[in-house]
């Protein structure tokens, strides 16, 4: 087996080579003066089993990710790994005459011949039902509740910044046995309103905002400074993808915010928990 690092997994496909005791394949990436994008696999990959790994983070990866795809023709069996699927929350026309991007994207890569398709926590399941190839869905939820364990941060309560968040924060809290809640509006007047957790109280608990994707970090932000108002201790931001746009980082630690922690799904300073031992586990089966 190879695996094949696209140009926004780098490090991430790397460990997973390494978990699996095989050769990371060298490839060349360059844009051309026009702004037309080029992908060269430079090993011999022919009749080799492979796994191109590329997070879809951009408009640029996704050209990155479907020319890998075609460069590994020669490939006795090609299966992809999505960290990070872009478009996602694109999944249904909101508007008429809208495109269903995610249904768009989803077609594209999986119009070739290939064996399975990987993609980690995607924003909704439903997602799946585009791609026409074999694909699966990884759960990597628990690593975060396994890094919280690790780390030694208690007395801790797990939070979901809202309701849509609950399956989130109950498959990263329960495993670990910690205490984990959704945040709720409660409309105290016509004017007023009150957000806290629904059951719990985070007074002299540190706290873990965690949710799947955190882009702007305005909902986070908003989420700490509630939760200091209530007298949590220190508060943690945890998420699977970091997409952390706009002064996304910045704005939460403003609010209160001690640490921020995230996957390698889209790799960056803040990417403390690796899924590569997981993505490899499964690939060997």
């Amino acid at each position: 087996m190879k695996i094949i690092p696209g140009i926004s997994s780098q490090v991430l496909a790397t460990r997973i080579a390494a978990e699996l005791d095989c050769k990371a394949t060298l490839c060349e990436y360059k844009r051309f003066p026009d702004g037309e994008l080029y992908t060269r696999i430079v090993d011999d990959i022919k009749n080799e089993e492979v796994v191109i790994v590329q997070s879809v983070n951009s408009d640029s990866d996704l050209i990155y990710l479907l020319q890998l795809i075609d460069a590994a023709e020669e490939a006795s069996n090609t299966k992809v790994v999505i960290p990070y699927l872009g478009y996602a929350r694109q999944d249904k026309k909101f508007k008429p005459g809208e495109a269903i991007s995610a249904r768009a994207i989803a077609r594209s890569i999986s119009a070739a011949d290939l064996d399975t398709i990987y993609v980690v926590n995607v924003h909704n399941s439903n997602v799946l039902q585009f791609f026409e190839a074999d694909t699966k869905e990884l759960d990597v939820s628990s690593l975060i509740g396994d890094y919280i364990s690790r780390e030694g941060i208690a007395p801790v309560v797990i939070i979901g910044p809202d309701a849509g968040a609950t399956d989130l924060t109950a498959a990263v809290a329960a495993p670990f046995g910690f205490e984990y809640d959704v945040l709720e509006k409660k409309r105290i007047t016509g004017v007023e309103v009150e957000i806290k957790p629904k059951a719990l109280s985070v007074e002299g608990k540190n706290v873990v905002i965690v949710d799947d994707i955190i882009s702007t970090g305005g909902t986070i932000a908003e989420a700490a400074s509630l939760l200091k108002a209530q007298n949590a201790s220190d508060i943690y931001v945890a998420c699977i993808h970091g997409v952390f746009v706009q002064n996304a980082v910045l704005r939460m630690l403003n609010a209160g915010v001690k640490t921020v922690i995230t996957t390698d799904t889209i790799e960056s300073v803040f990417s403390k928990v690796s899924i590569a031992e997981m993505l490899a586990g499964v690939l060997k089966k």
